[in-house]
Protein backbone atom coordinates (compact mmCIF):
# COMPACT_ATOMS: atom_id res chain seq x y z
CA UNK A 1 0.00 0.00 0.00
CA UNK A 2 2.44 2.26 0.75
CA UNK A 3 4.39 1.92 -2.24
CA UNK A 4 1.42 2.13 -4.35
CA UNK A 5 0.24 5.49 -2.95
CA UNK A 6 4.28 6.66 -3.26
CA UNK A 7 3.97 5.90 -7.14
CA UNK A 8 0.77 7.53 -7.56
CA UNK A 9 1.99 10.46 -5.67
CA UNK A 10 5.04 10.57 -7.72
CA UNK A 11 3.11 10.12 -10.60
CA UNK A 12 1.04 12.70 -10.49
CA UNK A 13 3.11 15.53 -9.17
CA UNK A 14 5.76 14.61 -12.58
CA UNK A 15 2.46 14.60 -14.71
CA UNK A 16 1.24 17.89 -13.61
CA UNK A 17 4.83 19.51 -13.84
CA UNK A 18 4.84 18.23 -17.55
CA UNK A 19 1.42 19.20 -18.45
CA UNK A 20 2.53 22.51 -16.93
CA UNK A 21 5.95 22.84 -19.06
CA UNK A 22 4.37 21.17 -22.22
CA UNK A 23 1.67 24.34 -22.19
CA UNK A 24 -1.36 22.29 -21.81
CA UNK A 25 -1.98 23.79 -17.99
CA UNK A 26 -1.06 27.14 -16.41
CA UNK A 27 -0.06 27.29 -13.09
CA UNK A 28 -3.14 28.84 -11.98
CA UNK A 29 -5.37 26.21 -13.28
CA UNK A 30 -7.53 24.52 -10.46
CA UNK A 31 -6.31 21.35 -12.07
CA UNK A 32 -2.72 22.18 -11.92
CA UNK A 33 -3.10 22.68 -7.97
CA UNK A 34 -5.76 20.01 -7.38
CA UNK A 35 -3.25 17.46 -9.14
CA UNK A 36 -0.13 18.48 -6.99
CA UNK A 37 -1.96 18.44 -3.70
CA UNK A 38 -3.59 15.23 -4.11
CA UNK A 39 -0.07 13.64 -5.40
CA UNK A 40 1.41 15.38 -2.42
CA UNK A 41 -0.67 14.20 -0.05
CA UNK A 42 -0.30 10.60 -1.79
CA UNK A 43 3.58 10.89 -1.39
CA UNK A 44 3.78 11.98 2.21
CA UNK A 45 1.70 9.04 3.13
CA UNK A 46 3.65 6.46 1.46
CA UNK A 47 6.59 7.72 2.79
CA UNK A 48 5.70 8.21 6.34
CA UNK A 49 4.37 4.50 5.99
CA UNK A 50 8.16 3.97 4.96
CA UNK A 51 9.72 6.35 7.73
CA UNK A 52 10.69 8.35 5.02
CA UNK A 53 10.61 11.28 6.93
CA UNK A 54 12.49 13.73 4.52
CA UNK A 55 10.43 12.26 2.01
CA UNK A 56 7.76 12.71 4.10
CA UNK A 57 7.77 16.32 4.75
CA UNK A 58 8.62 17.49 1.43
CA UNK A 59 5.63 15.76 -0.40
CA UNK A 60 3.49 17.37 2.80
CA UNK A 61 4.97 20.79 2.10
CA UNK A 62 4.10 20.57 -1.84
CA UNK A 63 0.64 19.28 -0.82
CA UNK A 64 0.52 22.15 1.48
CA UNK A 65 1.21 24.20 -1.39
CA UNK A 66 -1.16 22.63 -4.02
CA UNK A 67 -3.80 22.88 -1.41
CA UNK A 68 -3.39 26.67 -1.04
CA UNK A 69 -3.27 27.47 -4.61
CA UNK A 70 -6.89 25.36 -4.87
CA UNK A 71 -8.12 26.82 -1.91
CA UNK A 72 -7.21 30.83 -3.37
CA UNK A 73 -8.69 29.70 -7.01
CA UNK A 74 -12.20 29.05 -5.41
CA UNK A 75 -12.03 32.16 -3.13
CA UNK A 76 -11.15 34.07 -6.41
CA UNK A 77 -13.93 32.81 -8.77
CA UNK A 78 -15.95 33.35 -6.22
CA UNK A 79 -15.53 36.61 -5.12
CA UNK A 80 -15.37 37.22 -9.04
CA UNK A 81 -18.78 36.10 -9.65
CA UNK A 82 -20.16 38.94 -7.04
CA UNK A 83 -22.67 39.08 -4.48
CA UNK A 84 -25.94 37.29 -4.92
CA UNK A 85 -29.07 38.99 -4.79
CA UNK A 86 -31.76 36.28 -4.84
CA UNK A 87 -32.79 32.68 -6.08
CA UNK A 88 -33.61 34.18 -9.88
CA UNK A 89 -36.46 35.58 -11.59
CA UNK A 90 -38.67 34.88 -8.51
CA UNK A 91 -36.74 37.37 -6.73
CA UNK A 92 -37.76 40.62 -9.00
CA UNK A 93 -40.20 42.70 -7.91
CA UNK A 94 -41.39 42.12 -11.55
CA UNK A 95 -42.09 38.61 -10.52
CA UNK A 96 -43.91 39.13 -7.47
CA UNK A 97 -47.96 38.73 -7.41
CA UNK A 98 -49.37 42.10 -7.03
CA UNK A 99 -51.97 42.18 -3.50
CA UNK A 100 -54.81 44.19 -4.94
Amino acid sequence: MAAMLGWLGTFGTFAAYLLLSRGSWTATSLRYSLLNAVGGTAGAIGSSLYGAWPSAVSNLLWAAIGTHAVVTTLLQRHQARGPRTGAGPASSPAAQPKLV
